[in-house]
């Protein structure tokens, strides 16, 4: 009788150590599943803000050339639409572009939206 109690003894033991092994294996799995979730949620991130420093500097950008341009011309641009057209082609930042010098709107590139 001892024998019979000892064997069930062992595979108990046989089985407690399997089911604790499995329990190990799947909160290792899982923690590596919500690790690569954080990491591809900082990659987004990251993305996210390099493309919005890169949309900011290309807004800077427009507004610079279009200050030089005013500057240069005493408020007063000839081929205003040719210029816009072809920054705009340039710098995704903006959809449209617009002549104020001095505060009043004077040009506005393009005049509807596409």
């Amino acid at each position: 009788m001892f024998k019979q109690l000892r064997k069930a003894n062992q595979n108990d033991y046989l089985l407690i150590t399997a089911t604790l092994i499995l329990l190990v294996v799947f909160n290792l799995s899982l923690l590596s599943y919500v690790q690569g979730q954080q990491k591809a949620a900082e990659r987004d991130q990251t993305g996210f803000t390099r493309t919005l420093k890169g949309e900011i500097k290309n807004a800077l950008t427009l507004s610079t050339t279009l200050k030089e341009l005013v500057l240069a011309s005493d408020g007063k641009v000839d081929n205003f639409s040719t210029v816009a057209k072809d920054l705009l082609a340039e710098n995704t930042a903006a959809s449209n572009l617009q002549l104020a010098p001095k505060g009043k709107v004077t040009e506005i590139y393009p005049l509807k939206r596409k």
